[in-house]
């Protein structure tokens, strides 16, 4: 009955993978799989859905961090009478809240002819020939590439100074290549600060530095453009097999070396989307992120700010545990509520802010932990971009630039708020 399942599972996958344009791998699409958001209310429902993960193989978007929340699974047409039966067998809550993924996948359609902007999601040359253009045009940005992926390919950074003597801000994108809407996010910023004449974008351009690199997984990114758009790691061969083949990649953002392995679902498992590795800082992309972040003098970073998607949160220190807390972690919230407050003002969205261990889930290895932790830069966060789960990972890309204009001024607010805070002291 499993392995009857399982061929049910990923026949809709081979079906609807023709080759792609770009690539001479298969490219998988998603006719008619629906996303189910699903609601667990106690530990019995949450080890149901667990058999229910290894036994069919659907897709689960969100690591499983216990009862009492919602999560969204990703089901093939030929499974979904069988799993919404389970479901309701199981008393499960659960809703449809995307009737087609490939058609919500196609309103993200990339145009790898089109010049940088953001009303659409980009390729990474097209991204990296922006960088580049950029950083010809103006004396005030130091360009460098801080290392290569594993495939070979540049992680780019910007460092934007007007001023010496100034404390500085960094801003990580894209650790996690299916991600999209960071790197958007991340370079509508950067060009807020760069070509923006609103004053108060000039002011924060004159007084702080700014510190950028927008692409820590290009592998895996190249990835989710060209062969599966549902790609999270980068693209190692971790060196695990399964019934698939060989299993590819680390969740990077599970890597770093701070309370390395101690939380977090399926961290140890090397060909799940989560996998943190076999030991801390095994991966090249994150020892490059690392050294470049130890390149400069002590003190100067004074706030690093890593970009993901979703749930419109500002998590705070710590991931590891939802008991302990970081010293100042009280002028971290307040920091955060001046995020939250001018971030709603354009459109209304409502930022939450604490603890990632305390108001996500518990998880260890983290970038913004170890950039509090073992760095001691005294404001470090994630940032979880929108939605609140409508289009969770595959925001439309019409919803850049409004994503972009709310973050700027939640930004605004933040770096504001610091500031009285006596971070940049």
């Amino acid at each position: 009955m499993r392995l009857l399942l399982l061929l049910l599972a990923i026949l809709p996958l081979a079906m609807a993978a023709p080759k792609s344009s770009t690539t001479d791998r298969l490219a998988v699409r998603y006719d008619y799989f629906k996303v189910y958001s699903l609601f667990i209310e106690n530990e019995q429902q949450l080890e149901e859905l667990k058999e229910i993960y290894e036994d069919i193989s659907v897709h689960v978007l969100n690591e499983l961090a216990g009862p009492g929340h919602s999560y969204n699974i990703i089901v093939g047409p030929l499974l979904q009478k069988y799993v919404e039966g389970k479901l309701n067998d199981l008393k499960i809550i659960y809703k449809v809240i995307v009737e087609d993924l490939q058609k919500l996948l196609d309103k993200s359609a990339v145009d790898k002819d089109s010049q940088m902007e953001w009303e659409s999601y980009h390729t990474l040359d097209t991204i990296y020939d922006w960088v580049d253009k950029e950083c010809a045009a103006h004396d005030y940005l130091e360009c460098k590439v801080i290392g290569q992926s594993y495939e070979g390919r540049d992680i780019k950074s910007i460092r934007l100074s007007k001023r010496e003597g100034n404390k500085a801000i960094f801003l990580e994108g894209n650790i996690h290549a299916m991600e999209w809407i960071s790197s958007a996010t991340v370079t509508f910023l950067l060009n807020e600060l760069i070509n923006s004449e609103d004053p108060e974008m000039q002011r924060l351009s004159e007084e702080y530095d700014w510190i950028v690199v927008p692409m820590v997984n290009p592998d895996g990114f190249v990835y989710t453009h060209e062969v599966e758009r549902l790609w999270r790691k980068n693209r190692r061969p971790n060196g695990a097999t399964n019934s698939s083949g060989l299993c590819y990649g680390i969740d990077m953002n599970r890597n770093f070396d701070y309370h390395w392995g101690g939380a977090g679902w399926n961290i140890d498992e090397p060909c799940d989307h989560w996998f943190g590795g076999d030991e801390p800082n095994t991966e090249i992309e994150i020892l490059s992120l690392q050294s470049f972040v130890s390149s400069f003098e002590d003190g100067y970073i004074r706030s690093y700010m890593a970009f993901h998607a979703y749930g419109q949160y500002v998590l705070l220190p710590y991931g590891h545990s939802n008991t302990e807390f970081p010293p100042n972690y009280e002028q971290m919230k307040r920091i955060a509520a001046a995020f939250s407050d001018a971030a709603s003002e354009p459109y209304g969205s409502a930022f939450t802010y604490g603890a990632s261990g305390l108001l996500n889930y518990v998880v260890s290895g983290a970038a913004k932990d170890w950039a509090y932790g073992v760095k001691n830069i005294p404001f470090t966060c994630t940032v979880e971009l929108r939605d609140k789960g409508t289009y969770g990972f595959f925001l439309p890309s019409n919803q850049i630039t409004e994503v972009g204009v709310e973050v700027a001024a939640g930004l605004k607010g933040l770096v504001n708020k610091a500031a009285e805070e006596g971070i940049f002291d």
